[in-house]
């Protein structure tokens, strides 16, 4: 008698076993978690690049006039008053505005 209630109990905790494995909350969960967290662990480190590179971007045109200035006229085309700032289309704009 004590065997039998021993094997009934052993196969009834590896059939609960292997059905949290298979089940959809189980095993098959917990690996695309996984999954899902290192792929969120590497895109934060990439913004944490990004965000230190800024950083270092911010802190040097705090520091330098000349480099505010050369971002003014790069990214946002400003010009000092005594200058004037010519822009010159690509041939292929100038085509494609024509027709």
């Amino acid at each position: 008698m004590r065997v039998t209630a021993t094997k009934i109990l052993i196969v009834c905790a590896v059939a609960a076993a292997i059905f949290s494995f298979l089940a959809d909350d189980g095993f098959t969960k917990l690996g695309s978690l996984s999954r899902s967290l290192e792929q969120q662990s590497r895109t934060n480190e990439r913004l944490k690049d990004s965000v230190e590179s800024l950083k270092r971007e911010v802190a040097g045109l705090q520091a330098d006039a000349r480099e505010v200035e050369k971002a003014a006229r790069s990214e946002l085309g400003m010009a000092r008053s005594d200058e004037m700032v010519v822009i010159f289309e690509k041939k292929d704009e100038a085509n494609e505005k024509s027709r």
